[in-house]
């Protein structure tokens, strides 16, 4: 072969390559950053016929910064991008947030941005929580430096300028999130199809159907284990974020700003909770939840449970009561119990009103060689239609948040957990109550084998 072909052969691959690559679609992350830098050029052009320095100067942050992340995302590795694409959006938010004096007014919530294009990119979210950290560190110290923004003599609406880039930046990083986790659940739909197909092929309609359900199932188990920890990490970032606003590690919140920390952080805790309640159903479900049974002390599961609440208890005005009695052994699983108690005494005390009463009871059933654990509460019961609905999972009694002003609508999922949870370990959970006096959640459980208090 000569020089010719070879040239002619290498030319062929090129353009090639070329083609393959021209050919894609765009992803969500190019579509979110090439789309935010073709609004903030257009921004940018009616900065310059106004001839405002500051304006053009911060609008050409974003617009550079913007065009260069859809340029990165284009031509560039993964490797790349998780160290770029983050510096690249904290860029654009510094940019933003120099127009409207740092920390106010809506330019501060840019700070999100380096987060939100890591997770849309799909690369490390610890480069973009750091990133975030350093732009929100970094606007709070040049907040007095910063001069106000002159009178502009164009429009009046052109101050609107940076409002607009804000939501439409977030909202595009935001889309482009939610897509690429669409995306993530279609393969494993599309994976969950193969499996089934390559079963239908292989054996007849009832065993494929089987097959199919078992496909899913372990499919939908691995999904959630694995973005258990993407879903976590954002979260406890948003807390981080919360608790070093609350506590002002760097320096005092503008006025107005004060109250916000603490719901951020109120709101983000509930949201965490109802996740870890999401991919604990989900484990138990698909049967990857593990129970070692052994002999336990019923009554130290209480004492833990009281002790972790204790802090809730406090700040709802509710006092825990002990009526426990004489210790007794249980045959059970120590982990589940652990979450059983705190679980159904967290519950007590959400709905009980202030200063109301929650008590704890251990007491024999000798009949049927079970302990039954109580947890009571004089709140305002549940009515017979909600009670049967009780302990599957999105099931919620309407009447009790309407009647307690302080309690946050709940998911229903803690007490699916505490019914499969007992079971799990051959007891039983059920839900005594009465409208206007109160709630017993009651667990029984056999008793190991040993000799048991009859009183």
């Amino acid at each position: 072969m000569d020089a010719s072909q070879h040239s002619d052969l290498a030319d062929s691959k090129v353009s090639e390559k070329a083609w393959s690559v021209s050919d894609q679609m765009l992803t969500p992350a190019q579509w979110a950053s090439g789309s935010s830098g073709a609004l903030a050029a257009l921004a940018l052009a009616y900065a310059i016929w106004l001839a405002e320095p500051r304006l053009i100067f911060g609008l050409s942050c974003v617009a550079f910064c913007a065009m260069a992340a859809f340029l990165v995302t284009s031509y560039t590795n993964q490797a790349r991008q998780a160290v770029v694409i983050p510096i690249l959006w904290a860029g654009a938010a510094l940019g933003l947030g120099s127009l409207e004096g740092g920390t106010s007014g809506v330019a501060f919530a840019a700070v999100v941005w380096p987060l939100l294009a890591a997770g849309a990119a799909g690369v490390a979210l610890i480069n973009g929580i750091s990133a975030s950290l350093c732009v929100a560190a970094t606007l709070l110290v040049l907040t007095p430096l910063l001069p106000a923004m002159p009178s502009l003599t164009g429009s009046s609406w052109v101050l609107l300028l940076p409002k607009i880039l804000v939501y439409w930046i977030s909202a595009a990083l935001a889309l482009a999130i939610c897509t690429r986790a669409g995306g993530v659940i279609q393969k494993v739909r599309q994976a969950s199809r193969d499996q089934a197909k390559q079963a239908l092929d292989s054996r007849d309609a009832a065993q494929a159907e089987t097959r199919v359900a078992q496909a899913e199932t372990q499919d939908r188990a691995r999904f959630m284990a694995e973005m258990s920890h993407e879903i976590r990490t954002p979260l406890n970032a948003i807390l981080g974020f919360a608790d070093t606003m609350r506590e002002g590690v760097f320096g005092p919140l503008p006025k107005g700003y004060e109250d916000y920390p603490g719901l951020i952080h109120t709101s983000g805790s509930h949201l965490l909770d109802l996740v870890s309640d999401l991919l604990d159903i989900s484990k138990i479900e698909a049967g990857r939840y593990e129970v070692r049974l052994e002999d336990i002390r019923l009554d130290q599961f209480l004492f833990e449970a009281t002790a972790l609440s204790s802090g809730a208890a406090r700040s709802a005005g509710v006092q825990v009561r002990h009526e426990v009695g004489l210790p007794m052994t249980v045959r059970g699983d120590a982990r589940a119990m652990r979450q059983i108690a705190f679980n159904l005494l967290s519950n007590a005390i959400k709905f009980t009103p202030k200063d109301g009463t929650v008590t704890l009871r251990i007491r024999p059933d000798p009949s049927r060689d079970q302990a039954i654990l109580e947890i009571a509460d004089d709140g305002a019961g549940i009515s017979p239609a909600d009670l049967a609905r009780i302990g599957q999972p999105w099931a919620q009694a309407d009447n009790q948040s309407r009647a307690n002003s302080r309690v946050v609508r709940s998911s229903g999922l803690g007490l699916a957990v505490v019914k499969r949870l007992t079971e799990l370990q051959g007891g039983r959970f059920w839900l005594e109550s009465t409208l206007g006096q109160g709630t017993t959640a009651k667990v029984s459980l056999p008793f190991a084998n040993l000799v048991q208090p009859t009183a």
